[in-house]
C-alpha cells in the first residue's frame, strides 16, 4: 500500500504510470522510433536471444566507456566544464 499522494502532481503521475493504455501508447511510439514491428506478447526466444556473458567489448569500446567516465568524474570534481 502506497502513502497518499503528497501533491496534485505526484497523483496525476501515479493515474498515468498506473495506466495500461499509456503504456500501449509508449510502447508503439518506441516502435515506430526504432523501427521495430510492434509485438503484443514476444516470444520468449527473442527476448533471450543477447546472452550479457558472451558480449566482449572492442577496445574502442573499452576506450570510450573510460573517457566518459573520465569526464564525468572530472566535471562532478573540479565543475569546470
Amino acid at each position: 500500500m502506497r502513502p497518499p499522494p503528497r501533491s496534485i502532481e505526484e497523483y496525476l503521475y501515479r493515474l498515468l504510470m498506473d495506466s495500461p493504455g499509456f503504456h500501449r501508447w509508449v510502447r508503439k511510439v518506441h516502435a515506430k522510433i526504432n523501427r521495430i514491428k510492434l509485438e503484443e506478447f514476444p516470444e520468449a526466444s527473442k527476448v533471450k536471444e543477447f546472452d550479457v556473458h558472451t558480449y566482449k567489448p572492442t577496445r574502442w569500446h573499452k576506450i570510450n566507456a573510460f573517457r566518459i567516465i573520465w569526464l564525468d568524474e572530472m566535471k562532478r570534481n573540479f565543475k569546470f566544464w
